[in-house]
């Protein structure tokens, strides 16, 4: 999962051009297409799923470890080149993900489309009613996308929203995500602080990748502190709050502390 510690970090974008370049005929779909595309992977990419193009005969199934051939053919019209790679419709990109990846490795990208490109779920869907044949596993495709939100600006926010969601915790009654809080600081300097999820108006969750300390956003010690400080300003306002990463996320221990929260919350009503 990126995000986490891992030695193999998969093909680089050059070892997915140097593969697409030996199948001239071919599209690159799949999550090694979502590199070539610059979206996000859940997973490391260890492989080039290819799709050939109309009136092209695959032939015998490479060697090559790093390349697995994907039934059905490409419509020359839907075939695009990006950073030098010929890659299948974007949407079609997608569905792949879905289809031999998995819903949540198929999320992410479309969480990023929709929150960092501005696309909207109304033209994601109507793409997939216009592009995609009506294939096994369309109609979950569909929902997922249906499902899909607007408000995820990371991997981590993504997964950790839609395990929550489908956690179903019977105390959480609402959720709002990127809620705007306004504090002040020490220097009485009003300020805005935008909080990943906010459950029942007053349980606010803070997504912590590794990203945020990693030197993306400046001195990891000092990005940190004003975390930190943030968090003190939005507890004096009366919020609780809770910080997850992604193993807090994956092991179900975020899903286990909302509940505890909110239950103790219920019972001292």
């Amino acid at each position: 999962m990126r995000g986490n510690y891992r030695k193999q970090q998969g093909l680089s974008l050059g070892e997915i051009r140097e593969v697409a370049a030996r199948f001239p005929r071919a599209a690159v779909t799949g999550p090694a297409a979502a590199i070539v595309m610059g979206l996000p992977t859940l997973g490391w990419v260890e492989a080039v799923d290819l799709r050939y193009l109309s009136g092209a005969k695959p032939g015998k199934q490479p060697k090559d470890p790093r390349v697995v051939y994907r039934g059905g053919s490409m419509r020359q019209d839907l075939v695009q080149e990006r950073n030098g790679v010929r890659t299948a419709h974007p949407i079609q990109v997608l569905f792949d993900i879905y289809r031999y990846y998995g819903r949540l490795d198929a999320l992410v990208p479309i969480e990023h489309l929709r929150y960092h490109c501005q696309v909207t779920q109304e033209a994601l869907m109507d793409s997939a009613k216009s592009v995609l044949p009506r294939a096994n596993g369309i109609r979950g495709f569909e929902g997922l996308v249906g499902w899909s939100a607007g408000t995820s600006q990371s991997a981590l926010e993504t997964i950790g929203r839609d395990t929550v969601l489908r956690a179903e915790i019977p105390e959480a009654h609402t959720f709002e995500f990127q809620v705007e809080v306004v504090f002040e600081d020490i220097f009485a300097q009003q300020r805005f602080a935008s909080v990943d999820m906010m459950i029942n108006g007053w349980l606010a969750v803070e997504f912590d990748g590794r990203i945020k300390s990693d030197g993306t956003y400046g001195d990891g010690v000092t990005v940190l502190l004003n975390q930190l400080d943030r968090q003190h300003e939005i507890q004096a306002l009366g919020f609780s709050v809770v910080r997850a990463g992604w193993r807090d996320v994956v092991s179900g221990k975020l899903v286990r502390d909302l509940r505890r929260m909110l239950r103790a919350r219920r019972e001292a009503a």
